[in-house]
């Protein structure tokens, strides 16, 4: 399986067969309708993380408090990144329970589920709240501040694509064809928003989609191991691409094959 989201205008035509595939997950930016999230963008600013080695935040949340990834790097990994959107990695031990963080709006799947006691929770300024999360949801959590604890008995492991600061809306590509409409029976929505889209690709070994469009994309294998491209519909000149489950890829359509 894959997490997806597009960014930009840009589009290319790409008929997908999969290799022993499994199913692919994605979250894509829909055309503009009214006006984006923004933040105020300090990147280039030293990061504010009591860990030594943990990654720099791109926000400046008005709540003062660091992303999730530079607060815990031992428990969110940024698995790909584009310009505009990253795909991070949560996973969280039974027992563990993660610093406070504060998130942009996110798209999540659900890659092992669990019980999750989130405090805040999803919406709320106060409170706190017991939930249980089923493998292969796709909840999309509004903006704010939290702190997460596993207070079940199996690891918890979501994805989720944060949009960055500076994000700028797409719009869409003259003829451009989604794979949710080109080919239905492998790709399906499984959530979304006024801006974002998450779906899923289940695909057999030797089965191919129908010639569609993509715009930028990032991407979490769950399971399978290769996939044959075939740019623009030219039958002759397949390109295999290895993957392994577990793995993020950023597959900007300007860098055709993942890059």
């Amino acid at each position: 399986q894959a997490f997806c989201i597009k960014i930009s205008p840009p589009c290319s035509r790409n008929p997908l067969t999969a290799e022993a595939m499994g199913a692919l997950c994605c979250a894509e930016e829909k055309p503009a309708t009214g006006p984006s999230t923004t933040y105020n963008d300090k990147s280039e600013e030293p990061a504010k993380s009591a860990f030594k080695d943990a990654p720099a935040n791109p926000f400046d949340f008005a709540s003062g408090l660091p992303d999730c990834c530079s607060s815990n790097p031992d428990n969110y990994k940024v698995m790909a990144e584009l310009p505009g959107a990253r795909l991070v990695e949560m996973t969280l031990a039974p027992g563990c329970e993660d610093k406070r963080h504060d998130h942009p709006t996110h798209y999540m799947f659900v890659v092992s589920g669990g019980k999750l006691q989130l405090t805040p929770p999803p919406g709320q300024t106060s409170g706190s709240a017991e939930i249980e999360l089923p493998t292969g949801a796709p909840p999309i959590i509004p903006a704010g501040p939290h702190q997460v604890k596993n207070v079940g008995t199996t690891e918890v492991k979501i994805i989720f694509v944060e949009p960055l600061p500076g994000i700028k809306p797409c719009g869409t590509a003259s003829g451009y064809v989604p794979p949710f409409q080109a080919s239905p029976s492998c790709y399906k929505i499984l959530a979304e928003d006024d801006e974002w889209l998450s779906g899923e690709l289940n695909m057999k070994p030797g089965e191919e989609d129908s010639l569609h469009d993509h715009r930028d994309h990032l991407i979490y294998v769950l399971s399978g191991d290769q996939v044959t491209i075939y740019p623009g519909g030219n039958k002759s000149d397949p390109h295999a691409v290895d993957i392994k489950p577990n793995i993020g890829i950023p597959a900007p359509m300007s860098v055709p094959l993942f890059g």
